[in-house]
C-alpha cells in the first residue's frame, strides 16, 4: 500500500502519543512545570503517569492502523473522536477558569487540527454514477 496522507497522519499522531506518554510516565513533574502547574500534590504525578500509559499504549493501535488504515478504521474513528473531546474538554476548562490560554490553548488547537485533518482524510466510499441509460449523443437504442 502507497503513502497515503491518512497513513501519515496516523504513524505522525502515534509518533506523537508515544513521545508524550513516555514522557508523562518518566518525567511527570517536568510536565507539570511545563505546563505552569504549581505545587501540585505527590499523587497528581501518578495520575498524570497513568495517563502516560495509555497514550503510549494507544500509539502502538494508531502504529498498527497507519499499515493499513481502511482495515484499521475504527483508529482513525478513534482519533476523531479523542481530538474532539479533547478540544471540547479543553474548551469547557478554559471557559470555567480552571486553566489558562496559556495552560490549555496548545492543546485545544492541537486537537482541533488533528480533528479536522481526521475527518478531511477519513476514507469514503467512492460514489456510483447512475446513468439513465442515454449517451451524450442522443437516447439509448431500443432493444
Amino acid at each position: 500500500m502507497k503513502y497515503s496522507p491518512l497513513r501519515i497522519l496516523l504513524a505522525l499522531d502515534g509518533a506523537m502519543l508515544f513521545l508524550l506518554g513516555a514522557l508523562l510516565i518518566l518525567s511527570p513533574r517536568h510536565v507539570e512545570a511545563a505546563f505552569h502547574f504549581k505545587d501540585l500534590p505527590e499523587g497528581v504525578s501518578y495520575i498524570i503517569s497513568l495517563w502516560g500509559c495509555i497514550l503510549a499504549t494507544m500509539a502502538i493501535g494508531y502504529g498498527v492502523a497507519s499499515t493499513d488504515p481502511i482495515r484499521h478504521l475504527v483508529w482513525v474513528q478513534v482519533g476523531i473522536a479523542r481530538g474532539a473531546l479533547e478540544c471540547v474538554l479543553g474548551t469547557i476548562y478554559l471557559a470555567r477558569g480552571v486553566v489558562t490560554w496559556q495552560q490549555a490553548g496548545f492543546g485545544i488547537i492541537v486537537a482541533s487540527l488533528i480533528t479536522v485533518a481526521y475527518l478531511v482524510l477519513y476514507p469514503r466510499k467512492p460514489r456510483v454514477i447512475q446513468t439513465t441509460g442515454r449517451s451524450a449523443t442522443g437516447p439509448a437504442p431500443s432493444p
